[in-house]
């Protein structure tokens, strides 16, 4: 109150002092004309500063004054002049004949008054800017990349908080901007040139303030800039955080495609709604990352009727709680239970008589399952044998079973119960009229358990980020389209093919996370560290898609691949195989284990490690 007190002091002063002014400025030296007007001269200043606190002038803080806060002193002066001369003409007719304001007097003083206010509130703003001197020599330099609103609101921020750093220039790609002055800070050139005004200016610290920047915009930026030389940081969505729009926590999010390094896989649905429109669909492991979302893209199908099933109850209810919201026609029905359970299975097959089933469900993380090999027969291996004997049995029209890229040559456990599963599928299929397909795809990005979320959580934490090996590659693609190609390849299925998908070439997980690192706002090893760790049991370098043993063939979808192999069990070696799961995981049989891979899949270098796996 103190403060607002003597500023209001000030003002009237102003204000009175202005009056004299104008009294002078209309009427010379003619002293007994301007004894006429000299009655309001303590009027004039009060409804002044009334008004101006009406509107708040005196609740500003004026080190941090701009432009929007020297706006409303002007129109308080100018409002206060039309208020000025309405009581003065009101006193006059009803008190004072003498009492009276003329036009260009008022005019005068409300127009010097302003400037001078503005000018004080200027003068207080460069004192203030003047304290800069006092602080030592040895502060940041800074260069902002971009000259828009962000990159003028962080300057103002340095120029309030002048010890964090000097802003030395902006670089921008507008030619208009370049060579003019921003707050007395000149645009010195384009973004391409940042290192030359590194040099040339001895800066410290380059901050990116362009927000609305696309991620292909930014990876530009960055590659001309030497992050040995130079500390680099990014500016997050400041006019987001401003509306309330994210948290100051906010991680920027990273678009898919650019760390893909290729387009979207497209499909055409029109192809695919013969085998799923009015159908009966079910669909295993549905609470899961790619269960869920063939349950989002079926529906979007119209089925007759479909049957979500999983053996978390949690996740089940939130798929089916997401369905009923976006398609509240459609008959959904909850199914809790493992894939193993032989009569349960037996009774959902019974009483449903699903035309469709998309077998999602599986154990897929590979270092768990080398220290649990029992569960990965019985789940991945075993339990497909269950759907698609059941499958057969019940004339299901499209089978599709989700399997990996880890099943080629496999390295894991969890990828040689893969190759087991796909070895009983393509068997059962010879002799089977259900169209039964394999999908083979890598990583999928966004799912859970893989890296993007995993690396999200710890560039959020701060880091560090841990890569298994510096050489290590992965194939990848989204969930949406790795579900649309499942859904694609279930038209094209007979007899067991295996459909592998396009995906490019393998992307190196260290660029992945390095990537995500600087689409996150951060800068690899400086902001985040990044720490190698090692690879892990049963994984490997590089992911293969086929074996040499497998041809191609072409599929309507330029994106999609059929493999096939000539090696298929007869049913009486499937029987063995079957027999010979189904004793490994009740007993815990390691060694039967070992030798059903080495006969099986001669390929694999795979092996139950029994100090892993207890």
């Amino acid at each position: 109150m103190k403060r607002k007190a003597l500023l209001m002091v000030l003002d009237y002063i102003i204000f009175f002092v202005s009056y004299i002014i104008a009294l002078f400025f209309r009427f010379q030296t003619d002293y007994v004309e301007m004894e006429k007007y000299i009655l309001p001269i303590f009027l004039f200043p009060a409804i002044m500063i009334l008004v101006m606190y009406v509107n708040k002038i005196y609740d500003q803080i004026w080190r941090f004054a701009t432009l929007k806060e020297i706006k409303p002193i002007v129109y308080s002066a100018f409002t206060g002049y039309l208020l000025n001369f309405l009581v003065v003409e009101a006193i006059r007719r009803l008190f004072f004949k003498s009492f009276s304001l003329p036009l260009t007097v008022g005019f005068i003083t409300a127009l010097l008054g302003s400037i001078l206010v503005i000018g004080s509130r200027t003068w207080w703003f460069s004192k203030n800017k003047h304290i800069e001197n006092h602080y030592p020599d040895n502060r940041k330099n800074i260069l902002i990349i971009g000259a828009g609103e962000a990159g003028v609101e962080l300057l103002d921020e340095f120029l309030r908080n002048p010890e964090n750093g000097v802003v030395k220039g902006f670089l921008d790609d507008d030619e208009i901007k370049i060579g003019r002055l921003i707050r007395g800070i000149p645009v010195l050139g384009k973004t391409n040139e940042v290192m030359d005004y590194v040099e040339k200016l001895k800066i410290n610290e380059v901050i990116i303030a362009i927000p609305s920047a696309t991620s292909e915009e930014l990876k530009r930026i960055i590659s001309n800039i030497d992050t040995k030389r130079v500390r680099l940081k990014t500016l997050p969505g400041l006019f987001e955080i401003l509306n309330n729009k994210v948290s100051l926590g906010f991680l920027r999010d990273v678009n898919i495609e650019d760390l893909l390094g290729r387009k979207e896989i497209k499909v055409n649905f029109d192809e695919i709604g013969f085998y799923i429109t009015n159908k009966t669909v079910l669909v295993t492991g549905a609470g899961g990352s790619i269960g869920s979302e063939i349950c989002r893209q079926v529906a979007a199908l119209n089925p007759e009727k479909l049957l979500i099933l999983g053996r978390g109850e949690n996740s089940i209810f939130k798929i089916n709680r997401e369905l009923k919201e976006k398609f509240p026609n459609l008959k959904v029905v909850e199914i809790i239970s493992d894939v193993t359970n032989e009569d349960r299975m037996e009774e959902v097959f019974k009483r449903f008589s699903p035309d469709v089933v998309f077998h999602a469900a599986a154990h897929k993380h590979v270092p768990l399952m080398e220290k649990n090999p029992s569960e990965a027969f019985r789940v991945n291996s075993y339990g497909t044998y269950i759907l698609a004997r059941l499958s057969d049995k019940y004339d299901v029209s499209h089978f599709v079973f989700i399997s990996t890229d880890k099943a080629i040559n496999p390295t894991s456990i969890m990828g040689s119960s893969k190759r087991l599963g796909e070895i009983i599928i393509r068997s059962i299929s010879r002799r089977s009229k259900t169209h039964f397909g394999i999908v083979r795809f890598g990583n999928v990005l966004g799912s859970r358990g893989s890296v993007v979320p995993i690396f999200k959580e710890q560039i959020k934490n701060g880091g560090p980020v841990t890569v298994t090996h510096p050489d290590m590659k992965r194939y990848f693609m989204t969930i949406p389209e790795a579900v649309a190609l499942v859904l694609q390849a279930g038209a094209f299925a007979n007899k067991g093919e295996v459909f592998v998908f396009d995906m490019g070439k393998p992307i190196s997980i260290d660029y992945l996370a390095r990537e995500m690192i600087r689409l996150s706002g951060y800068i690899p090893d400086q902001d985040i560290k990044i720490v190698y760790t090692g690879i892990r049991n049963g994984e490997k370098l590089y992911e293969e898609l086929f074996l040499d043993s497998e041809e191609f063939l072409k599929t309507p979808n330029d994106r999609i691949y059929i493999l096939k192999e000539n090696k298929i069990l007869n049913e009486k070696e499937l029987d063995n195989l079957i027999l010979k799961i189904e004793r490994t995981f009740k007993a815990n049989d390691f060694k039967l284990m070992n030798s059903i891979i080495k006969e099986y899949i001669p390929e694999a270098t795979a092996k139950v490690i029994i100090d892993v796996a207890y």
